[in-house]
């Protein structure tokens, strides 16, 4: 059986300079540098000056000195500065980037293909995942909704390097690219795995490829405490996992049109004090808040001008959505 602790090969600073210098690291993030002791522009705000230069320290480690600013950075110090990363993301980060960690192949059971490919039949396929560290890319594109790398891992997201969907003899490779990253969502239901295969820059009838899963497949419900105050039923894992961050229990149904099982919600209720239901700020997503609203009396609330949490917190920053809530939360509570 595969072990999401095993998807990511434990690297340290030593196995990096062991395989990549200082100086390929530096060429590499910095992209103002071309030579030590050679002045250039800060790349990590809008510099007027070549100020800054990269030299040989007494240790002889590479060091980044700003004179515009003072700002002095080993090249992990520099990297976590530019890209806003943790320690572990950073080292996770460039271990991919140097292809140093090994990747994993998933195997699913069954897959289904939906309205993908036209040459595709639409029936049932295998499909074959194989995962890779995550990279600068999948930092990039998590770090737009301030979710971190770790949290990833703890709701069983995994970056893909390619996904093969497998029918009879006939093979077909999505492959990962910086322009078009791909993401594995993992569930467990009664002992087995389900995917979900996401493609975030796709047009929207082809960002999702279904392995094997059923509405059964609750998103988020795998990480939710065992009791709490209020659960937000949403519409995707990405907004499970913001509330999370924004201090909030959240599941997901696999669709907003998807039907809320009686049995779920009875043991739900017996968790948390009160459900609370956050579709999209759309046509589709209030057609269908207000149907589970008029079956189970759920109270309800849209984000305002943006259609999810995730594009909220997104377009406004961390505060703000904060903000946001708390004034939800408090209309709620009335």
């Amino acid at each position: 059986m595969f072990n999401l602790e095993d998807a990511y090969t434990n690297i340290t600073l030593d196995d990096i300079y062991s395989k990549v210098s200082e100086y390929e690291l530096w060429k590499y993030y910095c992209s103002n540098f071309e030579g030590l002791e050679k002045p250039f522009r800060s790349d990590l705000y809008n510099d007027n000056n070549p100020d800054c230069w990269i030299y040989k320290a007494t240790n002889n480690r590479l060091k980044y000195k700003d004179f515009g600013t003072g700002d002095s950075y080993g090249i992990i110090e520099y990297i976590q500065n530019k890209y806003n990363c943790t320690f572990k993301e950073c080292i996770t980060i460039i271990s991919n980037d140097f292809n140093l960690a090994k990747s994993k192949i998933l195997v699913t059971n069954e897959t289904k293909l939906l309205n993908f490919e036209e040459n595709i039949p639409k029936d049932k396929a295998r499909i074959d995942i194989l995962s890779q560290s995550f990279n600068l890319t999948d930092f990039n594109y998590w770090n737009q909704y301030k979710i971190p790398l770790d949290l990833l891992q703890e709701y069983d997201v995994f970056s893909c390097k390619n996904v093969y969907l497998i029918k009879k003899e006939k093979i077909v490779t999505f492959t990962y690219t910086k322009n078009n990253p791909i993401y594995a969502y993992r569930f467990t239901n009664e002992g087995k795995y389900s995917y979900k295969i996401y493609f975030p820059y796709a047009e929207k009838k082809f960002k999702w490829l279904f392995s094997g899963g059923s509405s059964k497949d609750i998103e988020g419900f795998d990480q939710l405490p065992l009791f709490g105050d209020k659960l937000i039923l949403t519409k995707s894992l990405k907004d499970c996992i913001v509330y999370r961050i924004l201090g909030y229990n959240a599941i997901s149904l696999q669709g907003e049109t998807n039907r809320l099982d009686q049995e779920l919600v009875n043991k739900l209720l017996k968790r948390f004090d009160s459900i609370i239901i956050n579709y999209d700020n759309d046509t589709e997503g209030i057609k269908n808040t207000i149907r589970l609203h008029n079956q189970y009396n759920f109270k309800y609330f849209y984000i305002d001008e943006f259609k999810d949490i995730s594009d909220y917190i997104k377009g406004y920053g961390l505060e703000k959505t904060i903000e946001l809530l708390k004034i939800k939360m408090e209309e709620i509570d009335e």
